[in-house]
């Protein structure tokens, strides 16, 4: 979080962008929340009272292995309604589930739009097409378990899924609330991303993907987009950090073609030859750092692992940076 606001004020000294790696699937789920609503549930809610929980698309187990074994703990406090737990895959490859859980697999050659519209017309009671039979009759009881759920959970990645299935899938808890209660647990994006998007809304008032280049701070999620400003020549230089244990997320197509760049990495980095490669020390792993712990939905400080103190961090770095700036500017 140190790091994410340092970035902040270096961007507003230099009338500059600031995005992050994860911001399309953050926009995607604020924009599409923003239009139709969201009810969202914490972990540790779902964890521990949902009955039912619906797994949609491949990335949630992708991006967690253990996720599963999270949201289906032995032990669990008490549960509204006499249903047995139940878990619910739809257009997924199969995975690993716990041992002795109820599971329906909702995959066949049917695509993931098709199955998520056609669950969401079962909810409703509303007729849908699926040519194979037997999978018609899988998303028809599986809709009639969810209208008698006490406590249906969505649980998905919007980096994943497109605008159209987000909107059906928040139609469907919207429809489900009228009468039981059901909710959407939407997983954090990677590389600390609702951290550092919640550092930017409480310093300026708006998220990542925002310019400082005017007299007030101005968002636009496609005229603020990292790769496309490299493309277009808008920016003249990239500062890139990459500096969170366990994280890892790769540089804009063109970041280091033609474009002059910063560079702050607690990894080996491949560099142009007239790029600035400065080595600092990683969150969690080198020193201690506040960062968004899903978990809790909340910013949390984690002590580091293996406190490196030769290791300047991402903040230390950019507010040296800030400081001489100033300091050319005053002369």
């Amino acid at each position: 979080m140190n790091g994410a606001a340092a970035a902040l004020a270096l961007a507003q000294k230099l009338g500059g962008v600031v995005d992050h790696a994860a911001s399309e699937g953050m926009s995607r789920a604020a924009r599409v929340m923003r239009e139709t609503g969201s009810t969202p549930a914490s972990f540790g809610e779902v964890r521990n009272r949902a009955d039912t929980i619906v797994l949609i698309g491949d990335s949630p187990r992708a991006r967690d292995p253990e996720l599963l074994e999270k949201l289906f703990p032995a032990k669990a406090l008490p549960r509204p309604g006499d249903n047995a737990r139940e878990l619910v895959v739809v257009g997924a490859k199969k995975g690993k589930t716990p041992a002795g859980l109820r599971t329906t697999e909702i995959d066949g050659k049917t695509a993931l739009p098709e199955l998520v519209a056609s669950l969401g017309a079962a909810i409703r009671e509303l007729p849908f097409e699926i040519r194979d039979a037997a999978l018609a009759k899988k998303i028809l009881s599986t809709g009639k378990r969810l209208r008698e759920s006490a406590f249906a959970v969505f649980v998905y990645d919007p980096a994943e899924i497109e605008e159209p299935v987000l909107h059906t899938v928040l139609e469907a808890v919207r429809h489900l609330v009228k009468t039981t209660r059901a909710a959407t647990l939407s997983l954090a994006a990677p590389g600390n991303g609702e951290g550092v998007n919640l550092c930017s809304t409480w310093t300026c008032g708006l998220p990542v993907r925002t310019s400082f280049a005017g007299e007030t701070p101005e968002n636009n999620m496609w005229a603020f987009e990292t790769e496309r400003l490299l493309k277009s020549g808008e920016a003249d230089a990239l500062v890139w950090i990459d500096a969170l244990d366990g994280a890892d997320a790769a540089p804009p197509t063109r970041a280091f073609r033609g474009i002059s760049s910063v560079v702050l990495s607690s990894k080996p980095v491949k560099a142009g030859r007239d790029d600035v490669v400065v080595e600092v020390g990683a969150a969690v792993a080198d020193h201690d750092a506040a960062v968004y712990l899903p978990p809790i939905a909340g910013i949390g400080e984690v002590k580091a692992t293996s406190a490196d103190a030769s290791k300047p961090t991402v903040a230390d770095v950019l507010n040296k940076i800030g400081t001489l700036i100033d300091a050319k500017r005053a002369a």
